[in-house]
């Protein structure tokens, strides 16, 4: 919520972006508590919702630094910044999302075929399917995906699930972020210029992989995984009504 003595200042700039409120069913799965207020140097109070795969390690890198901290990355070292559950006290709640589909093809190549920092999936992906997580499929990733979130590792949740329940002012989908952090915060745009830790999808492959064990994939695209969208999409199906909400939300021109 917008503090009541800057309403005016910011109005203008926020007709330029959707808004979102979320409504949660009483059953429907929630990790409410990635929650962080932004370092900048413009004297705002810029709620962020750190969700994985979502440019979040450009949010960790700018609170890292700002904190002193030194690789590994962790969660636990940019606690100074992260705000209590129930927390309303901001001038501007950013969201930042993407299609689910495109997220989830993110995470599997990442983790399963990129290989990065994915001990803790393949421990998950390994418990909850019996299989060899270095050979999963993109297929097997699916099935895996089915179980109940609460199971699952925090790379698979769905993005609705970190929301808060206020309104998000400035909604945007995770290709617009380097130009919204200009805009918004400047003095932290630096960090966004560029994807971090993103995988390495490009062109090199447009045949169908989802059957492929990931040990076995050398070249591949974000088109080489896309059979399977249909699928993904019921998986997500929150995620796609939340993205359906926010098109119906965003300004005209």
């Amino acid at each position: 919520m917008l503090r009541p003595d800057r309403y005016h200042k910011a109005e203008a700039m926020l007709k330029s972006y959707p808004s979102y409120r979320p409504v949660f069913g009483a059953t429907e799965f929630r990790r409410r508590n990635m929650h962080y207020l932004l370092p900048n140097e413009e004297g705002k109070a810029f709620l962020y919702t750190y969700i994985r795969k979502n440019a979040c390690t450009s949010f960790k890198m700018l609170m890292m630094d700002r904190v002193g901290a030194k690789a590994p990355r962790s969660l636990e070292k940019i606690r100074k910044f992260r705000t209590p559950v129930g927390f309303r006290d901001w001038d501007q709640a950013l969201l930042v999302y993407r299609d689910p589909v495109d997220r989830a093809i993110s995470a599997f190549t990442n983790k399963f075929i990129d290989g990065s920092g994915n001990v803790d999936i393949f421990r998950s992906f390994e418990a909850l399917t019996g299989k060899d997580a270095a050979s999963a499929t993109f297929r097997d990733y699916l099935s895996y995906t089915r179980n109940p979130f609460s199971k699952l590792d925090p790379h698979t949740w769905p993005q609705k699930a970190h929301l808060m329940d206020g309104e998000y002012s400035i909604v945007v989908e995770m290709k617009e972020i380097s130009k919204v952090m200009k805009a918004e915060l400047p003095s932290v745009a630096g960090y966004f210029r560029k994807p971090l830790n993103s995988s390495n999808t490009g062109a090199e492959s447009t045949e169908d992989l989802s059957d492929v064990p990931a040990n076995q994939i050398a070249k591949y695209s974000k088109s080489s995984f896309e059979a399977l969208r249909p699928e993904f999409e019921d998986v997500y199906a929150v995620d796609m009504e939340m993205i359906a909400q926010i098109k119906k939300n965003t300004p005209e021109g």
